[in-house]
């Protein structure tokens, strides 16, 4: 059975503030590294905090900017493959809230632009148009972002994909605690494959972030839950776990029945 190393890192990023955000990811990837971690997962936005619309012309960046140079620095730096999230600055001066997956070389492998906009995103991002799996050493590595979670066609389309675990980075507030906590391991059982899921902490606003990271396993485990501590936690995440053949849920499909799922 193959395994990984994974780091999650549930912190507190501070609003518009890039310099600190860049000082918590270096922090975190020197934790994560000691941990002798495979990969580190960060929070939905943590790049520029949450509430960033009303400062997305200063703030938004494409893979090219400094911040996203520095974060690529410090991935080859540690030997680290990371998910991190940060506005993007599109084509046509479209913004999108973004999830980058770095190699161990400092490489971005691939970006994902959430699909599923949660009440004000929609009014500064536009939603992304397609769903995004990332062949690495690690594994096929499906990409999802906070809200996403909440529809469950979209890990079922990453599964189908090939995905052999996916990647969550989260910004839940309260008191949508239970929704995502629920969501991610139905989402892990009903594929049968990992969840990551990386929430944040922290108050903007009237927005209460409420963590509760986990790492999960194929079954619907819990390797890993953070409830609402701080900090940056590493577990050991079978990949190809052995799974009961009665279940099987992909080779049980009846997809000719379910042409009703594409219908608005």
């Amino acid at each position: 059975m193959k395994t990984i190393k994974v780091s999650v890192a549930q912190l507190t990023p501070k609003l518009g503030d890039i310099q600190h955000n860049l000082q918590l990811i270096s922090d975190a990837m020197i934790q994560a590294k000691k941990d002798q971690a495979d990969l580190i997962v960060f929070p939905e936005l943590f790049l520029s905090g949450y509430s960033v619309g009303p400062q997305l012309e200063q703030l938004a960046e494409t893979e090219e900017g400094p911040g996203m140079t520095e974060i690529r620095k410090l991935s080859l730096e540690h030997g680290l493959y990371t998910a991190v999230s940060y506005p993007e600055k599109g084509e046509n001066g479209q913004y999108y809230i973004s999830s980058a997956l770095i190699d161990d070389n400092g490489e971005i492998l691939g970006i994902y632009r959430k699909t599923h906009l949660f009440d004000e995103e929609k009014k500064y991002f536009s939603q992304g148009s397609d769903f995004k799996v990332i062949d690495t050493p690690l594994g096929k590595i499906g990409m999802m972002i906070c809200f996403d979670v909440e529809f469950p066609e979209i890990a079922r389309a990453l599964k189908l994909q090939g995905a052999d675990f996916i990647v969550i980075v989260n910004a839940n507030m309260h008191p949508y605690e239970l929704h995502h906590h629920l969501y991610s391991r139905a989402r892990a059982m009903e594929n049968e494959i990992p969840v990551i899921i990386c929430n944040r902490l922290g108050v903007e606003g009237d927005l209460d972030f409420c963590g509760d990271s986990m790492i999960i396993d194929a079954t619907g485990d819990i390797l890993l839950e953070m409830k609402d501590h701080e900090g940056v936690k590493t577990a050991e995440m079978p990949v190809n776990q052995g799974l009961d053949p009665k279940m099987n849920y992909v080779a049980n499909r009846r997809a000719e029945l379910y042409s009703v799922l594409s219908k608005s």
